[in-house]
Parts: structure tokens; C-alpha cells; sequence
């Protein structure tokens, strides 16, 4: 019985970056995987690279802007990380689908949890924070990576909110645009969806599994 569900916020409640990033790399000519480790680093690590650091919250954005965006110019293309954050949201796809999904589900008395990769300054509800994204109201537990000092993939994480939320990992559901994400969370015992460009087929794969293991 799935008796918690836990949700990524960016590339699930708004447009994936790694989506943005493989759009700017193709205009380029350049690869989007090159281009996304430049600047987010690689993400199925938990490393030093200076985005890990802010998202753990070892660091202030400031202090990682002017090196990551020395690794967008060494690509020879004129973007801003800031054009960078613009684009994330130039999503073509209906994301209601999401917070419909999260309500519904919520309404049948499963319990709900956020773990997001974040960064402190994006952290409020306000002038583009993440909190603006989701439907708080019904939000459990938050796992914010830059306040609890841990980051996904890192195993901890995942034991950490399902300590929080006080249900079985075998019980849970976790849904995340990233694969090694989802990879991490299925290695603690957590049921794994992966949300694709389009986050309809996701949802509906989640109605499923909370109805068959209902």
C-alpha cells in the first residue's frame, strides 16, 4: 500500500531544466550532457563541483555564479546561468496535471513529502521560489537539500524524509525528472517514477501504482 508519496519540485512542478539545457546545447551544436555537467555538474554524483556545494548549502549562490558561468563561456556561447533559469520555464506542457495528481491522492488520505535539490536563495514563496510551485498546503514534509545539508542521490536523503514522514520506504512513492534520482531512491526500497518531458504519463503511472497496490 502506498501510504506517502515524495515529489521533486523543479522538472516536475515546472519545466525540466535538462530539457532547456539539451535545447540550448542543440542550437549550438554542442552535447546537452557536456553542457548540463558544466554547469549543475554531474548529477548522478553527489560531488564538489560548486552547484553540489550551493545545494547543499556549503556555499552561497554568489559564490558559485561566476564559475559556473566561466563554464557556460568556455562553451563559446553568450548565455547567463540567469538565461539559463529563464528558460526553465518556457515549458510547453500543462504541469495542472501534476497538482491535480497530488491532490487527488492527497484526498485519498496518502500522505505527502517534497525532497528538492535546492538553493537557499530559491527557497521562499516568493520572487521565484520553489514554494511558489507546489500546493504547500498539503505538504507533510520538506526535504530542502540546502537546509538539511544533503542532496539527492545521496541514500541519506531519502532515509532522512521517510524518517520525517514515519512511513516504509516500501510504501512511498518518489517521482523526480533526473534517472539517477530515481535510481537512488529505488535502492533504498522506495517505488520509483521518473517524470518525463510531458509529466502526463507519470501521473497516470502513479494512479496506477497507488491502485494496485491498494
Amino acid at each position: 500500500m502506498i501510504e506517502a508519496i515524495c515529489w521533486d519540485v523543479g522538472g516536475v512542478f515546472s519545466g525540466r531544466p535538462v530539457d532547456a539545457i539539451a535545447d540550448v546545447a542543440d542550437e549550438h551544436g554542442l552535447d546537452a550532457d557536456e553542457v548540463f555537467a558544466a554547469i549543475f555538474g554531474p548529477y548522478h554524483l553527489d560531488g564538489d563541483h560548486a552547484w553540489h556545494r550551493v545545494e547543499r548549502g556549503e556555499i552561497a549562490l554568489q559564490d558559485a555564479w561566476a564559475d559556473v558561468e566561466a563554464a557556460i563561456a568556455a562553451f563559446g556561447i553568450e548565455l547567463s546561468l540567469a538565461d539559463f533559469f529563464r528558460r526553465f520555464g518556457n515549458d510547453p506542457h500543462d504541469r495542472t496535471v501534476v497538482t491535480a495528481t497530488l491532490r487527488d491522492l492527497h484526498a485519498e488520505g496518502i500522505a505527502m513529502g517534497i525532497i528538492t535539490n535546492n538553493v537557499k536563495e530559491f527557497s521562499g514563496s516568493e520572487n521565484g521560489g520553489w514554494r511558489s510551485l507546489v500546493p504547500i498546503d498539503v505538504i507533510s514534509v520538506v526535504v530542502d537539500s540546502s537546509a538539511v545539508g544533503m542532496r539527492k542521490p545521496d541514500p541519506a536523503i531519502y532515509h532522512h524524509t521517510l524518517e520525517r514522514l514515519g512511513v516504509a520506504a516500501a510504501n512511498t512513492a518518489f517521482l523526480d525528472d533526473m534517472p539517477a534520482n530515481v535510481e537512488a531512491a529505488r535502492a533504498v526500497g522506495m517505488h520509483g517514477i521518473v517524470v518525463e518531458r510531458d509529466p502526463a504519463p507519470a501521473m497516470a503511472e502513479l494512479r496506477e501504482l497507488v491502485a494496485r497496490l491498494s
